[in-house]
């Protein structure tokens, strides 16, 4: 009886080590949530898959909403199928029509993936109000609350200062990214990325090996940071948004090697001008009425913008 109420203290030990911020949800979960916001029915696929961050009006359907599936594991055409019916459902919908769009996607996905899966919570990846969120959070509790020192960790986009890099791998344990015991969680990676190619998961454990062995064992903190920029960050982009109201300064870094693929700035009534530093590739800037979308291969944008 006593080693059994030992284990039931480790396992909830365990549990509450790991679950930091973390958030899982079902699709049975976010649907009994949208159903107490009066959600209709032609817009309850749309409410429940932006619960689980998985659609986007811009975007679509986010790959990793298969994580809610269980595909017939001899079916092999099941993504390709998927993808021509996504394709072709949001190729022929208007884009003023979301709710429709993402009622047609996830029955692609019902109708072409495989089973449903309605009851297993699957992780739910942070937006980028909680990254920073977390990250201020993170500096708090390891002593760096005032505004200079703030400023100091966000313009650090080398993670030259070993403060940076605690700063670092404090927001990755407590995003549920990474463990000292465990090194990166790989599935939650894989959901923040939005998926990984053919042989990703080899590389990542190579790349993690090789900086176990050139890392001192007691520098936790650079550990960390190089397992998630070396080794997630040279094949995928590995953002970080900071944004102060007002007066505002706005970061987005990028792992050496990785890509930036679209950044929205929508700042109403504002003067808005970017600079690109630390930049080997290219970097296109695309004015339309309010919004401005960046895109390029750049290690690391500022954009500075004064509220009117």
């Amino acid at each position: 009886m006593l080693q059994f109420s030992i284990q039931l203290i480790l396992l909830a030990t365990v549990a509450a080590i790991d679950r930091h911020k973390i958030v899982y949800k079902s699709l049975q979960e976010a649907t009994i949530e949208c159903n107490q916001y009066n959600i209709e029915g032609g817009c309850l696929s749309r409410c429940v898959t932006q619960i689980t961050r998985d659609w986007s009006d811009a975007v679509g359907m986010s790959p990793v909403y298969s994580r809610f599936f269980r595909p017939d594991q001899n079916d092999q055409c099941s993504s390709n199928r998927t993808q021509r019916c996504l394709e072709g459902k949001i190729g022929t919908i208007p884009s003023l029509k979301t709710c429709l769009r993402a009622h047609e996607s996830v029955q692609c996905y019902m109708d072409q993936y495989g089973e449903v899966n309605q009851v297993d919570p699957q992780f739910i990846r942070f937006t980028n109000l909680q990254d920073a969120q977390l990250v201020y959070e993170c500096a708090a509790m390891l002593g760096y609350s005032s505004l200079d020192q703030i400023n100091t960790l966000l313009r650090d986009s080398e993670f030259k200062l070993h403060e940076t890099r605690c700063v670092f791998r404090c927001f990755m344990i407590r995003s549920g990214l990474y463990s000292d015991s465990e090194g990166l969680n790989m599935p939650r990676y894989y959901v923040l990325c939005g998926g990984y190619e053919d042989g990703f998961y080899q590389h990542v454990a190579q790349c993690s090996a090789r900086l176990l062995q050139e890392v001192p064992c007691d520098d936790k903190c650079t550990l960390a940071q190089r397992m998630a920029t070396k080794c997630i960050g040279i094949d995928y982009a590995t953002s970080s948004v900071m944004q102060k109201q007002g007066d505002s300064s706005n970061y987005v870094v990028a792992a050496q090697g990785s890509k930036v693929y679209m950044i929205n700035d929508q700042n109403a009534n504002s003067d808005v001008s970017y600079a690109v530093v630390n930049s080997g590739g290219s970097t296109n800037v695309h004015n339309t009425d309010s919004n401005t979308n960046l895109q390029g291969s750049s290690m690391f944008f500022q954009s500075t913008s004064s509220r009117k």
